[in-house]
Protein backbone atom coordinates (compact mmCIF):
# COMPACT_ATOMS: atom_id res chain seq x y z
CA UNK A 1 0.00 0.00 0.00
CA UNK A 2 1.20 3.80 -0.41
CA UNK A 3 0.39 5.16 2.90
CA UNK A 4 0.39 8.76 3.61
CA UNK A 5 1.04 10.47 7.54
CA UNK A 6 0.54 13.43 8.66
CA UNK A 7 3.63 15.18 9.47
CA UNK A 8 2.55 18.21 10.21
CA UNK A 9 2.36 17.43 14.33
CA UNK A 10 5.67 15.78 14.20
CA UNK A 11 6.85 19.50 15.43
CA UNK A 12 4.70 19.90 18.77
CA UNK A 13 6.33 19.00 22.07
CA UNK A 14 3.47 17.83 23.73
CA UNK A 15 2.41 14.37 24.02
CA UNK A 16 0.41 14.58 20.51
CA UNK A 17 3.99 15.34 19.06
CA UNK A 18 5.91 12.71 20.60
CA UNK A 19 3.60 10.03 20.05
CA UNK A 20 3.54 11.12 16.45
CA UNK A 21 7.68 11.26 16.23
CA UNK A 22 7.93 7.91 18.40
CA UNK A 23 5.69 5.75 16.04
CA UNK A 24 7.00 6.86 12.68
CA UNK A 25 10.59 5.91 14.12
CA UNK A 26 9.29 2.55 15.35
CA UNK A 27 7.25 2.26 12.10
CA UNK A 28 10.74 2.55 10.03
CA UNK A 29 12.17 -0.09 11.84
CA UNK A 30 9.90 -2.94 10.68
CA UNK A 31 10.08 -4.49 8.03
CA UNK A 32 7.32 -4.23 5.53
CA UNK A 33 5.82 -3.54 1.65
CA UNK A 34 4.07 -0.58 2.47
CA UNK A 35 5.61 2.64 0.90
CA UNK A 36 5.45 5.66 3.26
CA UNK A 37 4.88 9.53 2.43
CA UNK A 38 5.02 12.26 5.03
CA UNK A 39 3.34 15.35 4.52
CA UNK A 40 5.04 18.42 6.50
CA UNK A 41 3.66 21.53 6.46
CA UNK A 42 6.78 23.70 5.23
CA UNK A 43 7.58 26.66 8.68
CA UNK A 44 7.94 23.58 10.57
CA UNK A 45 10.30 21.35 7.97
CA UNK A 46 13.63 22.23 9.73
CA UNK A 47 12.31 21.09 12.85
CA UNK A 48 11.16 17.46 11.38
CA UNK A 49 13.38 14.58 10.94
CA UNK A 50 11.90 11.53 8.62
CA UNK A 51 13.20 8.22 8.92
CA UNK A 52 15.34 7.18 6.02
CA UNK A 53 13.02 5.57 3.31
CA UNK A 54 10.43 7.62 3.95
CA UNK A 55 8.94 9.98 1.17
CA UNK A 56 8.82 13.81 2.28
CA UNK A 57 6.59 16.34 0.93
CA UNK A 58 6.91 20.11 1.81
CA UNK A 59 3.41 22.17 1.81
CA UNK A 60 3.74 25.11 1.62
CA UNK A 61 0.83 26.89 3.71
CA UNK A 62 0.70 30.20 5.85
CA UNK A 63 1.37 28.91 9.74
CA UNK A 64 2.30 25.68 11.18
CA UNK A 65 -0.28 23.41 12.19
CA UNK A 66 1.54 23.20 15.58
CA UNK A 67 0.83 26.73 16.21
CA UNK A 68 -2.46 27.39 14.59
CA UNK A 69 -3.89 24.32 16.91
CA UNK A 70 -3.93 25.83 19.62
CA UNK A 71 -5.92 27.22 22.11
CA UNK A 72 -6.02 30.60 21.13
CA UNK A 73 -5.86 29.92 17.52
CA UNK A 74 -7.50 28.45 14.64
CA UNK A 75 -6.52 26.71 11.36
CA UNK A 76 -6.60 28.54 8.33
CA UNK A 77 -9.20 27.03 5.78
CA UNK A 78 -6.92 27.87 2.86
CA UNK A 79 -3.75 25.79 4.77
CA UNK A 80 -6.17 22.32 5.45
CA UNK A 81 -6.64 22.83 1.36
CA UNK A 82 -3.56 23.15 0.45
CA UNK A 83 -2.80 20.24 2.70
CA UNK A 84 -5.76 18.25 1.48
CA UNK A 85 -4.59 18.96 -2.16
CA UNK A 86 -0.83 18.07 -1.68
CA UNK A 87 -2.47 14.15 -0.14
CA UNK A 88 -5.09 14.03 -3.01
CA UNK A 89 -2.33 14.48 -5.84
CA UNK A 90 -0.48 11.28 -4.81
CA UNK A 91 -3.08 9.00 -5.20
CA UNK A 92 -2.86 7.18 -2.07
CA UNK A 93 -4.19 3.63 -0.44
CA UNK A 94 -4.15 5.34 2.69
CA UNK A 95 -3.96 8.18 4.80
CA UNK A 96 -2.58 8.06 8.61
CA UNK A 97 -3.15 11.17 11.05
CA UNK A 98 -1.19 10.63 14.53
CA UNK A 99 -3.56 12.87 15.87
CA UNK A 100 -6.83 14.68 15.29
CA UNK A 101 -5.05 17.95 16.79
CA UNK A 102 -4.05 18.11 13.00
CA UNK A 103 -6.58 16.83 11.13
CA UNK A 104 -7.49 18.12 7.28
CA UNK A 105 -9.93 16.86 4.97
CA UNK A 106 -8.57 14.60 2.53
CA UNK A 107 -10.22 12.91 -0.80
CA UNK A 108 -8.76 10.67 -3.83
CA UNK A 109 -7.77 8.70 -1.20
CA UNK A 110 -8.35 4.90 -0.32
CA UNK A 111 -8.96 5.07 3.39
CA UNK A 112 -8.54 6.97 6.12
CA UNK A 113 -7.27 6.11 9.64
CA UNK A 114 -6.88 8.55 12.44
CA UNK A 115 -6.00 8.90 16.44
CA UNK A 116 -8.50 10.20 19.06
CA UNK A 117 -6.33 10.04 22.19
CA UNK A 118 -8.76 11.05 24.24
CA UNK A 119 -12.06 12.79 25.01
CA UNK A 120 -11.30 16.10 27.08
CA UNK A 121 -11.66 18.46 24.55
CA UNK A 122 -15.76 16.60 24.38
CA UNK A 123 -16.13 16.05 27.87
CA UNK A 124 -14.14 19.31 29.45
CA UNK A 125 -14.04 21.92 26.63
CA UNK A 126 -13.72 24.66 29.15
CA UNK A 127 -10.42 23.02 30.41
CA UNK A 128 -8.92 23.01 27.22
CA UNK A 129 -10.43 26.25 25.06
CA UNK A 130 -10.75 29.30 26.32
CA UNK A 131 -12.82 30.62 23.90
CA UNK A 132 -16.35 29.15 22.60
CA UNK A 133 -15.13 29.44 18.90
CA UNK A 134 -12.36 27.28 19.91
CA UNK A 135 -14.45 24.59 21.46
CA UNK A 136 -17.07 24.51 18.36
CA UNK A 137 -13.90 24.37 15.97
CA UNK A 138 -12.61 21.50 18.06
CA UNK A 139 -15.71 19.72 17.99
CA UNK A 140 -16.38 19.86 14.17
CA UNK A 141 -13.07 19.03 13.61
CA UNK A 142 -13.37 16.19 15.81
CA UNK A 143 -16.72 14.90 14.35
CA UNK A 144 -15.85 14.91 10.64
CA UNK A 145 -12.06 12.92 11.23
CA UNK A 146 -14.16 10.30 12.87
CA UNK A 147 -17.36 10.03 10.81
CA UNK A 148 -14.89 9.86 7.89
CA UNK A 149 -12.70 7.65 9.25
CA UNK A 150 -12.10 3.56 8.04
CA UNK A 151 -10.02 3.09 11.35
CA UNK A 152 -9.99 4.77 14.77
CA UNK A 153 -6.76 4.20 16.73
CA UNK A 154 -6.47 5.21 20.15
CA UNK A 155 -4.14 4.92 23.15
CA UNK A 156 -5.50 2.77 25.95
CA UNK A 157 -8.97 0.70 26.97
CA UNK A 158 -10.02 3.74 29.33
CA UNK A 159 -9.88 6.04 25.53
CA UNK A 160 -11.48 3.30 23.95
CA UNK A 161 -14.93 3.26 26.84
CA UNK A 162 -14.67 7.38 26.25
CA UNK A 163 -14.78 7.59 22.91
CA UNK A 164 -17.96 4.86 22.48
CA UNK A 165 -19.65 6.67 25.49
CA UNK A 166 -19.31 9.90 23.25
CA UNK A 167 -20.63 8.39 20.22
CA UNK A 168 -23.15 6.39 21.50
CA UNK A 169 -22.31 3.20 20.93
CA UNK A 170 -19.77 0.23 20.32
CA UNK A 171 -17.54 0.98 17.26
CA UNK A 172 -15.71 -1.70 15.66
CA UNK A 173 -13.34 0.65 13.69
CA UNK A 174 -11.61 0.97 17.05
CA UNK A 175 -8.36 -0.22 17.87
CA UNK A 176 -6.01 -0.01 20.48
CA UNK A 177 -2.22 1.31 20.17
CA UNK A 178 -0.49 2.14 23.14
CA UNK A 179 2.71 4.28 23.61
CA UNK A 180 6.02 3.39 25.16
CA UNK A 181 8.83 4.85 26.67
CA UNK A 182 11.77 6.14 24.41
CA UNK A 183 14.97 4.11 25.23
CA UNK A 184 17.05 7.12 26.98
CA UNK A 185 14.59 6.83 29.74
CA UNK A 186 16.99 4.30 32.12
CA UNK A 187 17.89 4.58 35.59
CA UNK A 188 21.02 6.95 35.92
CA UNK A 189 23.29 6.79 38.12
CA UNK A 190 23.96 9.34 40.80
CA UNK A 191 27.30 11.31 40.21
CA UNK A 192 29.06 14.49 39.18
CA UNK A 193 26.46 14.66 35.75
CA UNK A 194 23.80 13.56 37.85
CA UNK A 195 25.15 16.81 40.35
CA UNK A 196 24.91 19.08 37.93
CA UNK A 197 21.72 18.67 36.17
CA UNK A 198 19.70 19.12 39.52
CA UNK A 199 21.45 21.90 40.16
CA UNK A 200 20.74 23.69 36.86
CA UNK A 201 17.03 23.02 38.08
CA UNK A 202 17.96 24.43 41.88
CA UNK A 203 18.19 21.48 43.36
CA UNK A 204 20.55 19.45 45.27
CA UNK A 205 22.13 15.73 45.05
CA UNK A 206 20.30 15.01 48.41
CA UNK A 207 16.96 16.73 47.97
CA UNK A 208 14.20 14.87 48.23
CA UNK A 209 11.79 15.67 45.75
CA UNK A 210 7.89 14.64 44.20
CA UNK A 211 8.21 15.38 40.20
CA UNK A 212 5.28 16.35 38.07
CA UNK A 213 5.93 16.47 34.51
CA UNK A 214 3.48 17.29 31.32
CA UNK A 215 1.39 20.32 30.08
CA UNK A 216 0.55 23.13 32.88
CA UNK A 217 -2.91 23.22 31.11
CA UNK A 218 -5.81 23.64 33.24
CA UNK A 219 -6.96 19.82 33.46
CA UNK A 220 -3.43 19.02 34.60
CA UNK A 221 -4.97 20.19 37.76
CA UNK A 222 -1.88 21.42 39.28
CA UNK A 223 -3.48 23.98 41.80
CA UNK A 224 -4.76 21.06 43.56
CA UNK A 225 -1.54 19.33 43.72
CA UNK A 226 0.22 22.43 45.01
CA UNK A 227 -2.63 22.52 47.74
CA UNK A 228 -2.59 18.81 48.79
CA UNK A 229 1.74 19.22 48.75
CA UNK A 230 1.44 22.10 50.94
CA UNK A 231 -0.85 20.28 53.41
CA UNK A 232 1.28 16.88 53.47
CA UNK A 233 4.12 17.30 52.89
CA UNK A 234 7.57 17.87 55.38
CA UNK A 235 9.57 20.64 55.36
CA UNK A 236 12.79 19.56 53.46
CA UNK A 237 10.52 17.76 50.43
CA UNK A 238 10.46 19.53 47.67
CA UNK A 239 7.58 19.65 44.75
CA UNK A 240 9.31 20.12 40.70
CA UNK A 241 6.85 20.97 38.07
CA UNK A 242 8.04 20.65 34.94
CA UNK A 243 6.51 21.47 31.79
CA UNK A 244 6.64 24.42 28.48
CA UNK A 245 5.80 27.76 29.61
CA UNK A 246 5.62 28.96 26.04
CA UNK A 247 2.90 26.08 24.94
CA UNK A 248 0.48 26.88 22.90
CA UNK A 249 -2.39 25.14 24.47
CA UNK A 250 -4.82 26.75 27.45
CA UNK A 251 -2.39 27.39 29.91
CA UNK A 252 -2.88 27.31 33.59
CA UNK A 253 0.37 28.75 34.62
CA UNK A 254 -1.69 31.77 36.51
CA UNK A 255 -3.77 29.83 38.77
CA UNK A 256 -0.31 27.28 39.69
CA UNK A 257 1.61 30.81 40.41
CA UNK A 258 -1.39 31.92 42.10
CA UNK A 259 -1.17 28.59 44.67
CA UNK A 260 2.57 29.03 44.98
CA UNK A 261 2.18 32.29 45.84
CA UNK A 262 -0.61 31.89 48.30
CA UNK A 263 0.74 28.72 50.27
CA UNK A 264 4.02 30.39 50.69
CA UNK A 265 5.49 27.25 48.59
CA UNK A 266 7.67 30.18 46.30
CA UNK A 267 11.00 28.20 48.13
CA UNK A 268 9.98 24.71 47.76
CA UNK A 269 7.98 24.28 44.65
CA UNK A 270 10.05 24.52 41.62
CA UNK A 271 8.61 25.59 37.63
CA UNK A 272 11.55 24.27 35.34
CA UNK A 273 10.00 24.91 32.48
CA UNK A 274 10.54 22.83 28.95
CA UNK A 275 13.22 20.01 30.09
CA UNK A 276 14.77 17.88 27.51
CA UNK A 277 14.52 14.35 27.45
CA UNK A 278 18.43 13.62 27.97
CA UNK A 279 18.33 15.59 31.69
CA UNK A 280 14.38 14.60 32.18
CA UNK A 281 15.22 11.25 32.67
CA UNK A 282 18.07 12.34 35.48
CA UNK A 283 14.50 13.93 37.20
CA UNK A 284 12.99 11.09 36.68
CA UNK A 285 15.59 8.79 38.59
CA UNK A 286 16.54 11.18 41.42
CA UNK A 287 12.62 11.79 42.18
CA UNK A 288 11.25 10.31 45.07
CA UNK A 289 7.77 9.80 43.12
CA UNK A 290 6.53 11.13 40.34
CA UNK A 291 3.17 12.65 40.70
CA UNK A 292 0.14 13.01 37.84
CA UNK A 293 -2.99 14.35 39.19
CA UNK A 294 -4.73 15.03 35.98
CA UNK A 295 -8.33 14.97 35.45
CA UNK A 296 -8.48 12.84 32.67
CA UNK A 297 -5.71 11.22 30.89
CA UNK A 298 -5.57 9.39 27.16
CA UNK A 299 -2.58 7.54 28.46
CA UNK A 300 -0.31 9.01 30.40
CA UNK A 301 3.23 8.79 29.23
CA UNK A 302 5.26 10.38 31.50
CA UNK A 303 3.98 7.68 33.82
CA UNK A 304 6.06 4.72 32.00
CA UNK A 305 8.47 7.25 31.60
CA UNK A 306 9.33 7.38 35.28
CA UNK A 307 8.63 3.84 35.69
CA UNK A 308 11.35 3.20 33.26
CA UNK A 309 13.88 5.18 35.21
CA UNK A 310 12.76 2.88 38.35
CA UNK A 311 10.55 5.71 39.90
CA UNK A 312 7.19 5.28 41.80
CA UNK A 313 4.06 6.97 40.61
CA UNK A 314 1.28 8.32 42.70
CA UNK A 315 -1.54 9.11 40.35
CA UNK A 316 -4.81 10.41 39.87
CA UNK A 317 -7.46 7.23 39.31
CA UNK A 318 -8.80 9.09 36.32
CA UNK A 319 -8.75 7.96 32.69
CA UNK A 320 -6.08 5.64 31.90
CA UNK A 321 -3.33 5.87 34.67
CA UNK A 322 -4.68 3.19 36.59
CA UNK A 323 -4.52 0.74 33.79
CA UNK A 324 -0.91 2.09 32.90
CA UNK A 325 0.80 2.05 36.30
CA UNK A 326 -0.70 -1.18 37.41
CA UNK A 327 0.46 -1.91 40.65
CA UNK A 328 3.91 0.56 40.58
CA UNK A 329 2.04 2.92 41.79
CA UNK A 330 -0.66 4.36 44.46
CA UNK A 331 -3.90 5.99 43.21
CA UNK A 332 -6.48 9.24 44.19
CA UNK A 333 -9.41 10.60 43.12
CA UNK A 334 -7.74 14.37 41.55
CA UNK A 335 -10.98 16.28 42.72
CA UNK A 336 -9.79 15.41 46.42
CA UNK A 337 -7.33 17.93 47.88
CA UNK A 338 -7.46 14.90 50.84
CA UNK A 339 -7.21 12.07 49.03
CA UNK A 340 -4.06 13.35 47.18
CA UNK A 341 -2.59 14.24 50.35
CA UNK A 342 -2.82 11.30 52.08
CA UNK A 343 -1.53 9.83 49.23
CA UNK A 344 1.76 12.24 49.14
CA UNK A 345 1.54 12.11 52.91
CA UNK A 346 1.60 7.84 52.86
CA UNK A 347 4.42 7.76 50.42
CA UNK A 348 6.79 9.92 52.14
CA UNK A 349 6.43 8.14 55.27
CA UNK A 350 7.48 5.22 53.95
CA UNK A 351 10.63 4.98 52.04
CA UNK A 352 10.65 0.70 52.18
CA UNK A 353 7.71 0.87 50.45
CA UNK A 354 8.79 3.59 47.95
CA UNK A 355 10.89 1.09 47.18
CA UNK A 356 9.21 -1.70 46.99
CA UNK A 357 7.06 0.21 44.12
CA UNK A 358 10.28 1.17 42.52
CA UNK A 359 11.08 -2.23 42.12
CA UNK A 360 8.04 -3.11 40.54
CA UNK A 361 7.68 0.10 38.09
CA UNK A 362 10.95 -1.58 35.53
CA UNK A 363 8.75 -4.71 34.76
CA UNK A 364 5.87 -2.48 34.63
CA UNK A 365 6.90 -0.10 31.63
CA UNK A 366 8.83 -3.25 30.06
CA UNK A 367 5.42 -3.61 29.32
CA UNK A 368 5.34 -0.96 26.55
CA UNK A 369 7.59 -0.59 23.27
CA UNK A 370 7.40 1.13 20.37
CA UNK A 371 7.82 -1.67 18.51
CA UNK A 372 5.23 -3.07 19.70
CA UNK A 373 2.99 0.35 19.07
CA UNK A 374 4.47 0.34 15.48
CA UNK A 375 3.22 -3.53 14.47
CA UNK A 376 -0.10 -2.67 16.09
CA UNK A 377 -0.01 -0.11 13.50
CA UNK A 378 0.69 -2.25 10.69
CA UNK A 379 -1.85 -4.40 11.74
CA UNK A 380 -4.34 -1.77 11.17
CA UNK A 381 -2.97 -0.76 7.66
CA UNK A 382 -3.25 -4.27 6.53
CA UNK A 383 -6.69 -4.71 7.73
CA UNK A 384 -7.05 -2.45 5.35
CA UNK A 385 -4.99 -3.35 2.17
CA UNK A 386 -7.31 -4.19 -0.50
CA UNK A 387 -4.76 -7.03 -1.57
CA UNK A 388 -5.38 -8.69 1.44
CA UNK A 389 -9.29 -8.39 1.31
CA UNK A 390 -11.26 -9.78 -1.20
CA UNK A 391 -14.60 -7.63 -0.08
CA UNK A 392 -12.54 -4.51 0.68
CA UNK A 393 -11.27 -4.79 -3.09
CA UNK A 394 -14.61 -5.10 -3.83
CA UNK A 395 -15.13 -1.75 -2.41
CA UNK A 396 -17.55 -2.92 0.80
Amino acid sequence: MRIGIDGSCLSNRRGFGRFARRLVDAVARQATPHRFTIFVDAPSAQAVEIPPGFDRIVVEVGEAPSRAASAQGRRRFGDMLAMGRAVARRGLDAMYFPATYSFFPVWNCGRLIVTMHDTLPLEHPELVFPKFAGRIAWRLKETAAVRWADRIVTVSEASRRSIESWLGRPDSRIRLITEGPDPIFTPRPEGPESAEILQRYGLSPGDRFLLYVGGLSPHKNLPRLIEAFARSASDDARLVLTGDLQDVFHSGIPAIREAINRLGLAVRVILTGFVPDAELAFLYSRAYALVQPSLLEGFGLPAVEAMACGTPVIASRAGSLPEVIGEAGLFFDPTDVDQIAGSIAELLADPARRDRLAGLAIARSSRFTWDASARALLDCFDELDPARSPILARGA
